[in-house]
């Protein structure tokens, strides 16, 4: 039964004003002028008394509330992998035969070879649908609703009946995310169990283990396939260069399990299109244990091309498509030859010239200056020479004593469009250098100052900048910036071009000097087809010897140095647009994610521009808007694709008015990771239930699961609030109680 309850501010004044209320209509109405009936004295009164009584009433805010109990029915989430890894079809010599059930039934039907009952198949598929048949998930319950959640990589919407359908089709599993999405859409119900229907083969995310001791709502498991091992022949892991050099040879590592077919031989092929570049046969160990063989191949020429590791499919083998993985390379220029010019001997240059020449892909042509002349020889080599260089690297260069003749060269060298790094020192002389101002990043000539130490801070566009990239991690990567030891610089003034862009500046807050006003230390510019790359600081080499020294890793040097020259030199047009997706080639499940710089025709950032990706492949087209993150940079991402080749356009608009276009290729690996283990993982499915405290079953057994789904009652207090004194019509009541009162005085002729 509903409770009904009338509150109100200050009950006891309220009760002592209702009695005087009462009490002065008996009053004024105990004797009338001229004298009425004793009935409509009593009616008068009664107005009056009502009248008064209704306005003390609303004086002290009267709430009506209305209360009721409801029950909360319990819902139960069955949750359903559609993964891949479902669409198997178990094989083995050992299944055991169970009686009863329909999933038994099913097993029985699949059950293939006559006269060997101890050997069969069973579909996972076919028992999954069997079981979503029967009783234990089609039966309408009184005591508890259960909603149907299929699920993948990703959760799906839920249903009130099982899905007609089952595609087993996902691309990986991730029990942990669908546990944790399911919690989200039912915060507001009677969520009270989740049963899991799965093989248990969980490839991507966290642990679900883990999480299911705090999940807080018990999870019965299913298990849905064979966890023995499974006979099959598959490439577990490969190992290869995803850069490489037109005419140096690339090893590949590649890692084969097998299960069911000790002593067999097989080859395993590298193959390009129809070539086959290596060959190696193996003989298989079994038992689940991985091997491993090395095979070779050598790019000829430039680009980004597809190669794929190959293995026969053997007769009984669970599935070939774990027996094939694509991957790809892309292939530079065979070496790169790399110009150093430095003012005199440092340990920069030391530092640097080792950094360099262990990259057995890079050619370093070093010259280093002695009063005008350099070490070994009088001059630079003649234009024609310097002009088989890929990139120019200037180092505390050129300094009081450099020759006019080496300058023109170098500057000859620059126009002709090779790109420069250029890295500051003590000694550099600014009034020479400025003779390369048309190559440099400077509005107006920098200005020296005193020697101070500055620790370099990575500004958030250089976060996006490929020379900074030391993880594809973004949080790895700041840490391992902001671990570098400080570095030196002389400058007190640097005013940058408009086309050129700070990528890291001297930290205040950490360098000594706190009082001096930022400063660029790494400048990236851009400028038609010519590159450049200024860092305002020296002493470098103490990224390399002091990280060491303390017993970390210096690989932040020699990646810096690294993806520097390979920016460099790479091909890219100076656009106002420029949108490329973070990698050039993603493995299956991985997100690929976008990013986006828009200039003005200045190179001033835009911000607020409308950022439009498409992305094709042969069957269909996909669409994505960038989110604007600041500084003219924008940032998207699309959910796992299948594995093949895309191509993507992408426009900036701003106002209506189109600001460029640009467009690139990516791939993704056809790989699939539901096929890295086949085996049902059983002993996964019974820690996340007895963790969470429910119970794993086998199909078998899934008509017990009923046994389980007993919730205690609860009830959902339902309140309703009406602010009576707030109303309209009890004021009108009023009015017309005073108002039939007074009517009747007036006609009476009552004083």
């Amino acid at each position: 039964m509903p409770q009904i309850n009338l509150t109100t501010t200050g009950s006891f004044a309220l009760l002592i004003l209702l009695l005087a209320a009462a009490a002065f209509s008996y009053f004024v109405y105990r004797r009338t002028t001229p004298p009425v009936s004793n009935r409509l004295r009593f009616l008068l009164m009664t107005l009056r008394a009502l009248s008064a009584m209704l306005l003390v009433l609303l004086l002290f805010e009267p709430i009506l509330s209305l209360t009721r109990k409801k029950a909360d029915k319990p819902v139960v989430a069955v949750l359903i992998d559609q993964s891949a890894s479902m669409g198997l079809v178990d094989q083995s010599d050992t299944l055991p035969v169970r009686r009863g059930g329909s999933a038994s039934r099913t097993q029985a039907r699949l059950r293939g070879q006559a006269g060997d009952p101890l050997r069969g198949k069973v579909d996972r598929r076919q028992v999954l649908q069997s079981l979503l048949q029967s009783d234990v998930f089609r039966r309408r319950s009184d005591e508890y609703e259960m909603v149907f959640y299929p699920f993948a990589a990703q959760l799906q919407e839920g249903t009130s009946s099982p899905p007609d359908t089952l595609h087993a089709d996902g691309d990986g599993t991730d029990i942990r995310g669908a546990l944790d999405e399911l919690k989200k859409k039912l915060t507001d119900r009677y969520f009270a169990a989740v049963v899991l229907l799965s093989d248990g083969a969980n490839n991507l995310g966290e642990n679900p283990a883990r999480y299911a001791s705090e999940y807080g709502v018990p999870i019965h498991a299913v298990g849905i396939g064979d966890p023995s091992e499974q006979r099959d022949v598959l490439i577990s892991n490969f190992v290869t260069n995803e850069i490489a050099y037109a005419g140096a040879q690339i090893p590949v590592e590649v890692y084969i399990k097998s299960s069911g077919f000790e002593g067999r031989r097989l080859p395993v092929n590298l193959t390009q299109g129809n070539r086959t570049l290596d060959s190696k046969v193996v003989e298989l160990s079994g038992g689940g244990l991985e091997q491993r063989v090395r095979l070779l191949f050598t790019p000829e020429q430039e680009g980004l091309f597809k190669y794929e590791i190959k293995l026969p499919k053997l007769e009984g083998e669970l599935t070939d498509v774990n027996n094939t993985r694509p991957f790809y390379v892309k292939v530079l220029k065979s070496k790169l030859d790399v110009l150093m010019v430095a003012g005199g001997p440092s340990a920069d240059f030391n530092f640097l010239k080792r950094s360099l020449a262990a990259d057995q892909n890079v050619a370093v042509q070093a010259f280093v200056e002695k009063d005008g002349q350099f070490y070994g020889r009088a001059s630079m080599p003649t234009a024609e020479e310097l002009a088989k260089s890929d990139a120019v690297i200037l180092l505390d260069f050129p300094r009081r004593t450099s020759a006019p003749e080496s300058i023109t060269r170098i500057k000859s060298l620059l126009a002709a469009g090779k790109p420069l790094f250029l890295i500051f020192g003590k000694n550099v002389d600014l009034d020479k250098l400025w003779q390369l101002s048309d190559f440099l990043p400077f509005s107006a000539k920098p200005a020296k100052g005193s020697e101070r130490v500055v620790y370099a801070a990575v500004l958030p566009q250089g976060m996006h900048h490929p020379i900074f990239r030391l993880s594809e991690d973004e949080v790895e990567n700041r840490e391992r910036w902001l671990e570098l030891p400080p570095i030196f610089t002389i400058l007190n003034y640097a005013p940058l071009h408009p086309s050129a862009q700070s990528l890291a500046a001297s930290d205040v807050n950490r360098s000594p000097d706190a009082r001096r006003q930022s400063l660029p230390i790494i400048v990236c510019q851009t400028s038609g087809k010519r590159k450049s790359a200024t860092v305002l600081a020296y002493g470098l080499w103490r990224w390399d010897l002091l990280m060491t020294g303390v017993g970390k890793s210096s690989e932040a040097y020699h990646r810096f140095l690294q993806n520097t020259i390979r920016w460099l030199v790479s091909q890219e047009d100076s656009k106002p647009v420029r949108i490329a997706a973070n990698k050039e080639v993603y493995r299956s499940g991985e997100k690929v994610k976008f990013t986006a710089q828009v200039y003005f025709e200045d190179f001033q950032p835009v911000d607020g521009a409308e950022v439009v990706v498409q992305v094709r492949d042969v069957n269909e087209t996909f669409e994505l808007s960038l989110k604007g993150i600041g500084g003219g940079r924008y940032e998207g991402s699309l959910e796992v694709l299948q594995g093949g080749d895309y191509e993507f356009t992408g426009s900036a608009h701003l106002q209506g008015r189109v600001l460029g276009r640009d467009q690139g290729k990516f791939s993704v690996e056809e790989f699939n990771l539901e096929f890295q283990d086949t085996r049902m993982n059983e002993e996964l499915l019974r820690r996340i239930a007895e963790e969470s405290g429910g119970a794993y079953f086998t199909p078998e057994e899934v008509s017990r699961l009923s046994e389980r789904l007993q919730f205690n009652e609860k009830f959902v207090v339902i309140k309703n609030e009406w602010e009576i004194w707030n109303k309209t019509p009890l004021l009108i009541t009023c009015i017309l109680l005073l108002s039939a009162e007074w009517l009747i005085r007036k006609r009476k002729g009552m004083l």
